[in-house]
């Protein structure tokens, strides 16, 4: 540790640290423009002089570290001086133009030039003219005229995300920031230069001009779109979400969001929005359509008994209206049929579930089933931050296709979905055959081939035992993985964490609530329906058809339900079977908490009102209860009881009692297509208008190989899929993670086509297919 003084302060601080951060410590405020923590010192603006004493000149305060004894100065005549001299060559061309720049207000030159710049210019001569409102891309625009080159959007995207979109162009004054080739910027990070750049340089393009600092409402929520749950500040204005921004939380978050979390908040108000209340297919109030949807539960209990309702739980809802919902099935409605819907069937207990900071701690990280960069996007950028402090982080893929990839190297292990739990019970064999729990895992698959060689195993299982932190992000997708991963957890000396990369959103949040998360109850639940044991299915958020597995049995649930209610944001594709459709409220327009694949606890505030007829959930549950008869009373569960801090407390894991794996079934005949199915955040059901120039019909996937047999280009195209059902228009492109003879189609894609795509037999161009 360092000891030091600065401007009369003493502070200790570890070596190598910075000055600007060695004083925000003491909370000295030295005005920066280039220097970020996470982009590490640069020098470039010169605004952060400083002086330290023995020190001929002034130096800049986020390239100096810190040395044992030094006394700085980051205030007096010289430092003024220097600050004041930086600024005015700064505003040499800048176009001066506050009152109508979007960062009027919360502009970093502005506050600086109040404080420490000249009182007016000398410069006489004409400003330099550059490019005013030039797209990055459709979202994000730059005004070249007040960039004052501090270059943290062309470090941050380069060094950072490690796509270079953005350079410097120029020599000189004439010296811009532009993208490569002057082509849109393609990256799913670049809306986080809009955060990152000091000035107005860098705007927002859905938000430019839509409001100004002294008539918006900032509230602190968390992005609603992946299970990462990144902290954020929605904007408000007259009752709509107009702005995301990036919330950072100290020493544990940088406030990074993909462009999909800092655009994607307005389907809140999409033209698709459900604001009417439907009923045997036609509109009514929201009052009547409540009183009927009461009445077929009272009459469903009256003619069946307890026992006779259904409940599912999906979308973005808060824990607390989980619990409420838990309560009104058991209390009220007299049923402890109540499951959450899943789109895979691993569940991982909260005993292995890691936090980001086993991301931060890891020196190997294994993707089962899962690219972070698709599912998980900021996970991916924490993956980078750890690569760029820890080269040595050993990265490794386990899947039907290639995880790894350019910004994230690392070695591929091309496995079956179904043979992931294998490989890695028989990598631990090679390296562990007389453990016990290890030969209980293996005893039913101990002649079961695998496509790698047994050399590939013994590296993979001395790897798996060897890691001084070992961080797993998996996909749920293979159940018979929780099993393996608590093996692992057991054998290993050394930590082992676990990041599910699966949802709903708020999965963690439901079970907290009381609300089984197994797949194995809502699978349950629909075999009742269908058996006719449960008459009433309400579906709160869930979307059966599009997130549930087995299409099949979701229908004839549907089909055999005397009442389906649905409530929902969008309309969903169980549409044709619903009898009431309920518009519900749901992110930023609720508060409550969430719950994070981190286990993390975060509040989600109420920024607007609901449109239209939408209600919370607590509104539908209250006057059900009254119309039952029965005064609503709220109990005392806070979620936060079973939480430390903000973490979810964590038991000591146990192994469970059975071990064995599952012996996957006969692998399907040469030459038939396998369809594997991954989370891609931009296909999570909600839709949005400002990220459709984003949107690509073209979202299945296929080897080049296969798209050049195929005649499809790299914008992709439509092929025939030849299917045990029939024939069905799908529309793909190429991939080179892709496997030959693989097609691969986003988890809970919107796509109709996509839920039909059962035994496919081959794929050919649409005028290939013989005519009937």
């Amino acid at each position: 540790m360092i000891r030091l003084t600065i401007d009369g302060q003493e502070v200790t601080v570890p070596e190598g640290t910075m000055i600007v951060d060695a004083a925000a410590r003491l909370g000295i405020d030295v005005p920066v423009y280039c220097y970020h923590q996470a982009l590490g010192p640069l020098g470039a603006c010169r605004m952060c002089l400083v002086q330290v004493e023995k020190m001929p000149k002034l130096v800049t305060g986020c390239t100096t570290a810190v040395t044992e004894g030094m006394v700085v100065h980051t205030q007096g005549e010289a430092v003024e001086k220097g600050r004041k001299g930086v600024l005015e060559f700064l505003l040499i061309n800048h176009p001066l133009d506050c009152p109508v720049c979007d960062k009027g207000g919360e502009c970093y030159l502005q506050d600086y030039t109040f404080e420490y710049g000249p009182g007016r210019g000398r410069f006489q001569e004409p400003k330099i003219q550059k490019v005013k409102n030039g797209p990055i891309n459709d979202l994000v625009l730059i005004d070249q005229e007040r960039c004052v080159l501090c270059q943290r959007c062309v470090r941050f995207m380069g060094e950072y995300v490690g796509e270079p979109h953005l350079l410097l162009e120029g020599r000189g004054v004439e010296t811009v920031v532009t993208t490569v080739e002057h082509q849109p910027a393609t990256s799913q990070f670049t809306g986080n230069v809009i955060d990152l750049c000091p000035v107005g340089a860098l705007l927002s393009a859905p938000y430019y001009h839509k409001g100004r600092p002294w008539n918006i409402e900032r509230h602190s929520t968390i992005c609603p779109h992946c299970p990462v749950g990144c902290s954020s500040l929605a904007t408000t204005r007259e009752s709509h979400i107009i702005r995301m921004e990036g919330r950072p939380v100290p020493d544990r978050d940088w406030g990074w969001l993909c462009d999909r979390g800092r655009f994607g908040y307005d389907f809140g108000y999409h033209p698709e929005r459900i604001t009417d209340s439907w009923v045997q297919q036609k509109t009514t109030s929201a009052a009547q359509a409540t009183r009927d949807v009461a009445e077929w539960m009272q009459r469903t209990l009256t003619q069946y008994g307890s026992g006779s309702i259904g409940f599912v739980l999906g979308g973005h809802f808060t824990a607390e209206e989980a619990h409420l919902l838990r309560r009104f099935a058991h209390d009220v409605a007299h049923t402890d049929h109540i499951a959450m819907v899943r789109d895979v069937k691993g569940y991982l207990p909260l005993s292995l579930n890691g936090t980001f900071e086993d991301v931060a701690q890891a020196d190997a990280v294994i993707f089962v089933g899962v690219d972070p960069y698709e599912a998980v996007p900021v996970v991916h950028l924490k993956l980078r931050d750890r690569l760029h402090h820890f080269p040595q982080l050993q990265v490794m893929g386990v899947g039907p296709r290639r995880l790894t990839r350019e910004t994230m190297p690392g070695q591929d292990y091309l496995i079956d979905a179904e043979d992931e739990a294998i490989f890695f019970a028989k990598a631990l064999a090679s390296r562990l055959p007389n453990d016990s729990r290890v030969q209980a895992l293996i005893a039913s698959i101990q002649d079961y081939s695998l496509p790698v060689s047994d050399a590939d195993l013994e590296v993979f299982g001395q790897k798996l035992l060897d890691a001084q932190h070992l961080t797993l992000l998996w996909d749920g997708e293979n159940s018979d993985m929780a099993t393996v991963l608590s093996v692992l957890a057991d054998v290993r000396e050394n930590p082992t964490a676990v990041l599910p990369t699966y949802g709903p959103v708020n999965w963690r949040g439901y079970e907290q609530a009381g609300i089984d998360p197994q797949y194995a109850a809502v699978e349950d639940l629909l075999i009742k329906v269908r058996n006719g044991d449960i008459h009433m299915l309400v579906l709160w958020g869930a979307d059966l058809l599009r997130e549930f597995p087995d299409r099949k049995l979701a229908q004839q649930a549907l089909e055999k339900a005397d009442y389906v209610v649905s409530a929902q944001v969008v309309p969903p594709l169980d549409m044709p079977y619903i009898d009431a459709l309920l518009p519900v409220a749901t992110w930023g327009e609720v508060e409550g908490t969430y719950v994070n694949m981190e286990g993390r606890l975060s509040i989600g505030a109420a920024g607007v009102q609901p449109p239209g007829q939408a209600r919370p959930t607590r509104s539908y549950v209250v006057n059900w209860a009254r119309l039952f008869r029965q005064e609503w009373q709220d109990d005392a569960w806070d979620v936060f009881d079973n939480a430390e801090g903000d973490v979810l407390i964590r038991a000591d894991a146990a192994v469970a009692s059975e071990i064995t794996l599952t012996r996957p079934a006969t692998k399907p005949a040469d030459g038939v297509w396998t369809v594997i199915q991954g989370a891609w955040v931009v296909e999570n059901g909600l839709p949005s208008e400002i990220l459709e120039p984003r949107e690509t019909e073209f979202v299945g996937r296929i080897s080049p190989d296969d798209a050049a047999r195929l005649q499809i280009g790299a914008e992709g195209g439509y092929v025939q899929a030849q299917t045990s059902e029939g024939s069905v228009l799908i529309a793909v492109r190429p991939d080179p993670a892709i496997m030959e003879h693989t097609l691969w189609i986003p988890r809970g894609s919107r796509h109709d086509w996509a839920q039909h795509l059962e035994g496919v037999l081959t794929l050919m161009r649409p005028e290939e297919v013989p005519s009937v």
